[in-house]
């Protein structure tokens, strides 16, 4: 079954619909879904899709030929000469009627045939561009697509009508896969594979939720258990230093400094592994809401889910976990941390939810920025740390979000209005948002009687699907 990825079959659809020639560049990760998101948008549609191989070039061709002359149902005395040869009776047979052509994997084509890209630029410039070709390139390796495809150097710099990075789903289409479970261990799944689909579509709805943990992960045989290694090693040789370094972050080295000091390495030259693996989308840069990008205050974190748990808990486990000690590991390493884990996860699922809800207009303001902030209180000199904050000049959302057992208490509110004065900016209009897990008590819920300002979201709300949500409901019940 088909879930997610809904705007971009979405827009797909509307290029097609132009009935021109149109050149897409879709690129990401492997197993995020782009062959799926690939053959959904051709179902239907007048195709040819060819996935390479590793094998050198001449053996692609030849594949690629034989898919060609069958698909023109043609007999095929011998397979094209050369890739232009190829394009070019596509071509001539397609100028009056819509084709898509994908190449899938293609940095496999263009790593034995460099001159592949320089070929398909002068297709381009002297006859594709006067067809109705839907032509498709698509690629697994980050790194290659953003240099040699789409970068300024490349000869098809600038031939692209449009291109799509596809990244992991969110929270609400990943736990589409995970109906059976509870809320709450919908998004603890979420919080150990992310939003891969593939990752996803491992965990058996007739388990528990420790029992797919050890299944999917944790024995040495599990599907997982190895997948961040193999997918480092595809984007990086020598991958050795950049293990370390994703391990220190997972462990809680968050700035620079202290990772460099974590792993024995020099500081620059620390930095500048960072850089590649916040280009490849693995880590992500974050700096305190509202300060510069070149803030001192810089920390680094893990982007994807299923990278953080696996450095956090299987990478640092592996002697135990191929001794058969998974089941130790998941009772005294995992489940007596996981509430803590599940706090940053939380996190980010609230802020998912709030950029969701601010598309639709749903929410007391519309914001144009929104992240974390962290500094320290002018007056008490203390650390303060705020979730989340939205804003539009000088209209605010100040959020906490807790993942605990227990509801949240009046004590909460108290310390995010706290909060929220150590932040020190001149607002006009500000709301108060309570994220809970496990809701909140009667004080929290009486307090909405009177303090206006308040809005509370539950771990149910997160799950009312898009345009089925009605904020603004809830805010004219309080107004009133």
């Amino acid at each position: 079954m088909f879930y997610g990825r809904d705007s971009e079959l979405a827009e797909l659809n509307r290029l097609y619909a132009q009935n021109s020639f149109q050149f897409f560049v879709l690129y990401g990760r492997r197993r995020v879904g782009k062959t799926t998101l690939i053959k959904e948008f051709c179902r239907d549609k007048d195709t040819i899709f060819f996935s390479a191989e590793v094998s050198n070039d001449k053996s692609n061709l030849d594949k690629f030929s034989d898919l060609v002359f069958t698909h023109y149902n043609e007999t095929m005395i011998q397979p094209f000469s050369a890739w232009e040869n190829a394009f070019n009776f596509i071509h001539e047979r397609q100028m009056d009627n819509p084709l898509i052509l994908v190449l899938d994997e293609f940095p496999y084509l263009a790593d034995k045939n460099p001159a592949l890209l320089s070929t398909l630029q002068h297709l381009i410039d002297h006859k594709l561009q006067h067809g109705k070709i839907f032509l498709i390139l698509c690629g697994s390796y980050i790194g290659f697509m953003e240099k040699e495809v789409l970068g300024s150097k490349s000869p098809l710099f600038g031939r692209r009508t449009s291109q799509l990075q596809l990244k992991p789903l969110n929270y609400l289409e990943s736990c589409k896969f995970l109906s059976g479970f509870s809320f709450e261990e919908q998004l603890m799944f979420y919080g150990a594979l992310g939003g891969t689909p593939l990752y996803l579509s491992r965990v058996d709805a007739d388990k528990s939720f420790n029992d797919n943990i050890i299944d999917i992960l944790l024995r040495p045989t599990s599907y997982l258990y190895d997948e961040p290694v193999f997918l480092l090693n595809e984007e990086i040789q020598q991958a050795g230093t950049y293990n370390a370094i994703i391990e220190a972050i997972a462990g809680g080295a968050l700035k620079a400094n202290e990772i460099a000091t974590k792993i024995g390495e020099d500081s620059a030259k620390c930095l500048k592994y960072i850089n590649v693996l916040c280009s490849l989308g693995l880590l992500y840069k974050e700096i305190p809401f509202g300060e510069k990008y070149s803030s001192r205050k810089t920390i680094y974190g893990i982007s994807d889910n299923l990278f953080r748990f696996w450095y956090r808990y299987v990478f640092t486990n592996r002697t135990l976990l191929e001794t058969d000690g998974w089941k130790i590991v998941l009772d005294k390493k995992i489940l007596p941390n996981y509430q803590t884990y599940m706090g940053a996860i939380f996190e980010k699922v609230c802020k998912e939810f709030l950029l969701k809800q601010n598309n639709l207009g749903n929410l007391p303001i519309l914001f144009t920025s929104i992240g974390r902030w962290w500094g320290t209180d002018s007056k008490t000199k203390q650390q303060v740390e705020i979730d989340l904050i939205a804003h539009d000049n000088s209209d605010y959302l100040i959020c906490e979000c807790k993942w605990r057992n227990e509801p949240i208490d009046y004590s909460i509110i108290q310390t995010l209005r706290y909060k929220a004065d150590a932040f020190q900016k001149v607002r006009n209009n500000t709301w108060f948002i309570l994220f809970s897990k496990s809701g909140f008590t009667p004080a929290v819920h009486r307090a909405m009687e009177s303090e206006k300002d308040l809005i509370l979201f539950d771990l149910n709300s997160l799950f009312i699907l898009g345009d089925n949500f009605d904020c603004k409901n809830i805010i004219l019940q309080k107004e009133t």
